[in-house]
């Protein structure tokens, strides 16, 4: 087996010397990298990477390794077509993943097929046409996501399915209906992805007569009708960016039995009471339902039914009522976005003060009122508040560090608390330099990044004295808005020292003064906005402030100097 090894090696080229190990000097079966053995030396394993070679090489080779049971090429590039293998029938294991011209011959169609081959990986190739590869009944795992398979689901999958575990479609351009039986032999699947390809229809494969299966993600198809029963085994389901329309009274099958932990239905057509429906679901950790039309209150006893609750998301729907004050019973609650629906009411001070765990919370674009929550102070782990666009009203506590504050579109009055700089050291010591970025939070939502290192956003409020030279000391600041408030004094000359600030927005207050020079130090700025103020003196020259334009200083007749008239 060493000299066909010899051979292969000779005939392929490494630019990454993946292969380099492979030497005659050495045992093969202990030192060639890749590489494993029998108990009876002869080489049973053969694992390569980062070659270019010829497909026909390659089946050339198993064909030379008759104990082979294990081939797998990752990050590849094929030069010709892989032809028929005489011995390929006796692999267990296929993995051919993130290669490059990756072509097959009819004849190695056949290959894949085989009796005894349990796991097939054919994942990120690039590869097209139609699934027309029958799958043999040994096979465990079927995995051919990110290619460009097209047409529908071959209809062979529900007869030979039976040992079938895994099973991996997505990141296609596969369409049609899936008909509700297509896995109904398919009995002990535990994992499904159907993800990011083209089915539609109100059909949908029969997922409640699996009782081995865990996690399911059917997201960004053109599915309809109502969301799937559900077996009560199942602990991941993501049906989002499809039009499901209603969901049934009880989508757990019976409260207390249900495994379900992650739920995600973001971007469909649902309508009306849905959190009435998952109260069922009483090992639910992470819930969204964002971007639906849902309506009515929050349930009174959501924490009480779903007490593992860790993630509630329903942002952008018709939710209406009070925040329930035992919300803050959920004690493992680390996240809660209801952003853009119609909460009316106060922010529940038990909220704040008892949920312990809270990291992230987001009330913007509702109908809030009320006084600004004191508890903030007692949440300690708290690292994202969005509050922006309600009618709260009131002070901002004295002593508030949270890494990302929006407070924009309130009716805030008293002074900005001068705490706010403790945001780094907090952020440093407590989360290691956490970001608590969100991957489905679209970077300009709020105006700026979502997960700026430090956000501060408390424009258009009633805000009243001068800015505190504190916040000249949060070196990770990306973004400060000011703007639209009652602020009076002169700008800190410590605002100079912020190095990682980008964009800074001081407008339509009181300041005045000169615009300090160490402004032209700031070498990250791409926006400054300080218009409307009695700002006056030259415009310090250099650095980022060369690339602004005259609007960033209106409305101060006192300023002079580039890019207003000289001085």
């Amino acid at each position: 087996d060493s000299s066909v090894l010899l051979s292969f090696k000779n005939s392929v080229e490494d630019p990454s010397k993946t292969l380099s190990s492979w030497n005659i000097s050495d045992n093969f079966c202990q030192h060639w990298n890749g590489v494993a053995c029998t108990t009876k030396g002869r080489v049973s394993v053969l694992e390569l990477e980062h070659l270019t070679l010829p497909g026909s090489l390659l089946v050339s080779t198993i064909n030379a390794l008759p104990f082979l049971l294990e081939l797998s090429v990752l990050g590849s590039n094929f030069t010709d077509a892989m032809n028929s293998s005489e011995h390929a029938c006796s692999l267990e294991m296929i993995k051919l993943s993130s290669n490059q011209n990756m072509t097959f011959t009819s004849s190695f169609d056949a290959m894949l097929g085989c009796q005894g081959l349990k796991v097939l990986n054919l994942s990120n190739n690039q590869i097209d046409g139609k699934i027309e590869v029958p799958i043999g009944n040994a096979l465990e795992v079927l995995d051919v996501s990110h290619n460009l398979f097209s047409g529908e689901v071959p209809l062979f999958l529900s007869s030979q399915c039976k040992r079938l575990r895994y099973l991996d479609l997505s990141h296609n351009h596969l369409t049609g209906e899936l008909p509700v039986d297509l896995l109904k032999n398919c009995t002990n699947l535990q994992q499904i992805s159907l993800a990011y390809n083209s089915f539609h229809g109100t059909s949908f494969p029969s997922i409640h007569s699996l009782p081995s299966l865990e996690f399911l993600d059917a997201s960004f198809n053109n599915f309809t009708g109502p969301v799937p029963a559900i077996h009560e085994n199942l602990k991941h389901l993501n049906l989002s960016s499809n039009s499901f329309n209603t969901t049934r009274e009880n989508l757990c099958p019976s409260l207390n039995s249900s495994r379900l932990e992650s739920l995600i239905l973001v971007n469909n057509k649902l309508t009306g009471r849905v959190l009435d429906s998952v109260l069922n679901c009483s090992s639910l950790k992470m819930l969204d339902l964002s971007f639906n039309l849902l309506a009515g209150e929050i349930p009174s006893t959501i924490c009480k039914q779903v007490p593992k609750l860790e993630h509630f998301l329903a942002w952008v729907n018709n939710l209406e009522g009070q925040l329930p004050p035992n919300l803050a019973s959920c004690s493992n609650l680390t996240k809660i976005i209801l952003t853009f629906n119609n909460l009316s009411g106060n922010i529940p001070p038990e909220l704040l003060s008892n949920t312990k765990s809270l990291q992230w919370l987001s009330l913007s674009n509702n109908r809030l009122s009320g006084e600004f929550p004191d508890s903030l102070e007692h949440a300690k782990e708290m690292l994202v508040l969005q509050l922006s666009n309600n009618s709260l009203q009131g002070k901002l506590p004295s002593n508030m560090t949270v890494q990302t504050i929006n407070l924009r579109g309130n009716s805030l009055s008293g002074r900005i608390p001068a705490s706010l700089n403790e945001m780094e050291s907090r952020l440093t010591a407590k989360s290691g330099g956490c970001k608590c970025s969100i991957s489905f939070l679209p970077a300009s939502f709020y105006g700026f990044s979502a997960s700026s290192p430090s956000f501060i956003d408390v424009s258009f409020n009633k805000l009243v004295g001068g800015i505190p030279r504190e916040l000249g000391s949060m070196q990770d600041a990306s973004y400060i808005s000011l703007a639209h408030n009652f602020l009076s004094g002169t700008i800190p000359v410590e605002l100079g020292d912020l190095k990682n600030i980008i964009g800074m927005d001081l407008s339509f207050n009181g300041l005045q003064g000169s615009i300090p020079g160490s402004f032209s130090s700031l070498q990250s700025l791409t926006g400054l906005n300080v218009s409307h103020n009695n700002l006056s003196g030259p415009i310090p020259q250099g650095g980022q402030l060369a690339t602004l334009d005259a609007s960033s200083y209106a409305g101060n007749a006192g300023l002079c100097g580039f890019p207003l008239a000289s001085c």
